[in-house]
Parts: C-alpha cells; sequence; structure tokens
C-alpha cells in the first residue's frame, strides 16, 4: 500500500539572518512570478502546461522575475494546481445554482417561492473566487531546484539545499526535526518540499511516500461519526458484531476552556496574552483528533472500514433558523478526523473506504425500512422502526448502514490479490537466488 503525507519542520532557530534573507527574497520573487502567470489566465485560457508555457515565454516572465527555468516551471505548476481548483469548485457551484433556478421555478405558492429565492441568493453570494496571490505564496521545489539532506554534524540531523536568484549560487538552510520528522523519513521517498512563511518563521512542508505491506483483513465494519457521540464504531467479526462508541468529552471540555479564557482577555483587552494563545485552541483540537485516530486504528484492526462523507456542515448557511447548531458543529473537524483515520490504518496496512452516508440515519438496519422515527433522550438518539418494531441506537443503527455499503467479496478479492502479489515476490526472489547461482558456475572451459 503507498501512503503519501507531509511534515512540517521548522527551520533551525540559530539560522543566519543572512540566510534568512535570502529565503526573504526567494519567497517574494517566487509568489510575484505565480502572480504574473495567473493574471494571463482567463476564462477562456485552456489550463494545460503547453498553453501556460507559451504564455510565460511570449510575456517574457523569465526576463522580468529573473527566475531560472526550474522556478519557472514549479510556479507553473502551482498556477495551474490553483486555476484548476477553481474551475472544479466553480462547476459544482453552476450546478447547485441551476437545481435552485429549477426549484424555484417550480414552486407551488409564494411562501414556498420565497424561501427558495431567499436560498438561491445566499447561495449566489458563495460563488468561488478566482485564484488570488496577494499574500507570500509557495511552489513545490523538486530535484532542478533544492533537496532534503541529512546531515553529519551535531548541529542539524536535516537540511534543504536550494538554488538562490544568483545564478550558480545555492545555500544549505539547517532544519531543527524532532525525533517523529526523523521516524518517518526513514524509509521514506522524499518527493518534493514546499517553503512555508507563518509569521516570522519558516517551516518546510516535506511530501515522502511510503510503501506498506497490505495486512489481510477478516472482516468489515462501518464508522458512523455524530454531534453527541464523536465516533461510533461497528465490526461485523462472527456471529456477534463488536459495537464501541468513542468519545472525545476531554477535546471539548478543554475547548470550551480555552473559548473562556480566550474570551476573558478580550474583554480585559489583553493583547499579549492572546497573542501567545492564538494557535492554542487549534493545537488542542488537532491533538486530540489523532488521539481518536489513533484509537479507532487500534479497535480496526484486521478489518476493512467504511467511513460515512457527509458535507453536512456546508449545508448549515446563515439564516436557516438553527443558530444553536451552527455554533454547536462550527467547531466540529469530522473532515480531518477522517483523514487520520484512514492514514493510521494505511500506516497499520489496512484500507479505509470513504462513502456517501445519504439515509444511513433513517432506515433500519434489520428490514431495511424507511418507516421509522428518531427519539432524543439526554446524551444520545435512537430509532424507532415501524416495521419490526426494533429500537436501535441511532449511531450504531447508522454505522450499521454503512458498514453494508462494503461489497461483501471485496474481502476475498482483496487478500486474494495479497497472496498473488505475494507469490510473485517469492517467485522474483527465486528467480534472482537461480540467476545468481547460475553466475556464480565456473565456465566449462575454465
Amino acid at each position: 500500500m503507498r501512503i503519501q503525507k507531509t511534515i512540517k519542520v521548522p527551520v533551525h532557530y540559530d539560522t543566519t539572518n543572512t540566510k534568512l534573507g535570502i529565503l526573504d527574497r526567494l519567497t517574494a520573487r517566487i509568489t510575484y512570478c505565480i502572480m504574473l502567470i495567473s493574471e494571463l489566465i482567463t476564462e477562456e485560457t485552456e489550463i494545460d502546461r503547453h498553453t501556460i508555457r507559451k504564455l510565460v515565454k511570449d510575456n517574457n516572465i523569465a526576463l522580468r522575475t529573473g527566475l531560472s527555468a526550474g522556478f519557472i516551471d514549479q510556479c507553473v505548476d502551482k498556477v495551474i494546481w490553483a486555476w484548476r481548483s477553481y474551475k472544479k469548485h466553480h462547476k459544482k457551484w453552476e450546478a447547485k445554482v441551476k437545481r435552485a433556478e429549477e426549484r424555484v421555478a417550480s414552486s407551488r405558492d409564494e411562501k414556498e417561492r420565497a424561501k427558495r429565492e431567499k436560498f438561491l441568493e445566499k447561495l449566489f453570494k458563495r460563488e468561488p473566487s478566482k485564484p488570488s496571490f496577494n499574500e507570500k505564496t509557495p511552489c513545490r521545489f523538486d530535484y532542478r531546484t533544492g533537496n532534503v539532506e541529512m546531515g553529519k554534524g551535531k548541529f542539524s540531523p536535516l537540511w534543504i539545499h536550494i538554488s538562490t536568484l544568483e545564478k550558480r549560487k545555492t545555500i544549505d538552510i539547517p532544519l531543527n526535526p524532532s525525533q517523529y520528522h526523523l521516524n518517518q523519513l526513514k524509509n521514506a521517498e522524499i518527493n518534493d518540499f514546499e517553503i512555508i512563511k507563518h509569521g516570522k518563521k519558516y517551516y518546510i512542508h516535506i511530501s515522502i511516500t511510503k510503501m506498506v505491506e497490505d495486512k489481510p483483513i477478516s472482516s468489515i465494519g462501518g464508522i458512523d461519526q455524530g454531534l453527541n457521540r464523536t465516533v461510533a464504531v461497528v465490526l461485523l467479526r462472527g456471529p456477534f458484531p463488536r459495537e464501541e462508541h468513542l468519545l472525545d468529552a476531554a477535546k471539548r471540555d478543554l475547548l470550551d476552556k480555552y473559548d473562556a479564557i480566550i474570551a476573558s482577555l478580550q474583554e480585559a483587552e489583553k493583547w499579549d496574552k492572546l497573542r501567545e494563545l492564538r494557535n492554542k485552541r487549534a493545537n488542542v483540537s488537532t491533538y486530540y483528533d489523532w488521539c481518536l485516530a489513533n484509537q479507532v486504528a487500534e479497535f480496526t484492526e484486521g478489518s476493512m472500514i467504511a467511513i460515512g462523507d457527509t458535507n453536512f456542515r456546508q449545508t448549515q448557511f446563515r439564516g436557516n433558523g438553527m443558530p444553536s447548531l451552527r455554533k454547536r458543529i462550527g467547531k466540529w473537524s469530522y473532515s480531518r478526523q477522517r483523514e487520520f483515520i484512514a492514514l493510521k490504518r494505511a500506516e497499520n496496512g489496512y484500507p479505509t473506504l470513504m462513502t456517501d452516508e445519504y439515509n444511513t440515519s433513517r432506515r433500519c438496519h434489520i428490514c431495511g425500512s424507511m418507516l421509522t422515527t428518531r427519539k432524543w433522550v439526554y446524551g444520545y438518539s435512537y430509532i424507532l422502526c415501524h416495521s419490526c418494531k426494533a429500537k436501535i441506537d441511532a449511531d450504531f443503527n447508522a454505522a450499521y448502514n454503512i458498514s453494508h455499503k462494503i461489497d461483501a467479496t471485496a474481502i476475498w478479492m482483496y487478500n486474494s490479490s495479497i497472496e498473488r502479489y505475494n507469490a510473485l515476490q517469492c517467485r522474483d526472489d527465486w528467480l534472482k537466488v537461480q540467476m545468481n547461482m547460475e553466475g556464480e558456475k565456473p565456465h566449462a572451459s575454465a
């Protein structure tokens, strides 16, 4: 299994001001180049390398910026990625607008028409904006303009070697990695890296690729993310399924604590203290999401898991009459939790599927009926099925329905592919041994 991830390593705190000045000028020039290239693109421009490179050549971008061909190509790639992302999101937005206009035209009365027109107005305000590069924008450094090297001295075990604005002049920038960063770089292929300036500090985002051995799976399962209970996990293993609720009460209590502290500091206008705590809530949330991902990866070991992928948070816009719900889901980090869970399981050698969870909370997983009623009590909710008279925990019911979206033959196909791969590896190893033995035999004429 191929795993791609990015590790964030800070530049060493003892880096000289001369080198930091070179980084400032280089990153500023790269941003200027990206901005110039982006200004050449219109809605009718075809977004591909051949077209953008021709525009760059015709407008003398290399002469105006003084950057080498390697840097220019990397800036072109950055612009292409940004504009393709914009066009992708704009296409989805246009489809939503078209559906909303059709709903307005098919309104049955004035009240319904006014409600749908209000939604359409809000949709127009959410039109994706064109790529803007007013602030420092990084590009990806590859082998043409820089690389990551391991150091031999005591000052720093990790360095980056990059080109500068002066021809044939390079510099080495020391990094300040932790043991976690060094462990991640072991047995990993470094693809490229970015130089990011956050505040007054520089960070290097290193993109790596790892190959992890696929492990056989013995069961399937589903994960549902909820509002009151963070994660509900169901494993269909053996005659008796395993069910587990994983909560993040400690995370919520700590975030509420920092919310109160920051609110009091804002009221007292203690700007220095606020500056110290500006990233505290984000760091706490990310840390507990990693802890949750580790728990899920440990509990679901040996299983193929499906996670409900929802955009419920994006559908709750201002003015929908539910401000308390919007306030609660404003602290959600479910998309990040899904990514962390999938990454941790991939590092252990197990696959994770993202699937649509539409109607999984309403459908009874026992009989498949949609004739259900949801009841809320303190701390949780349950489903009453009017067809089979079952009373089921709503979170576990959704997790069961999500797990049923995995094809029953998926386990057999996945395990068979692992066996075929291992058989091919054994055959290749045996052939290599035979070739080596034949090469070591003395020639008959000797």
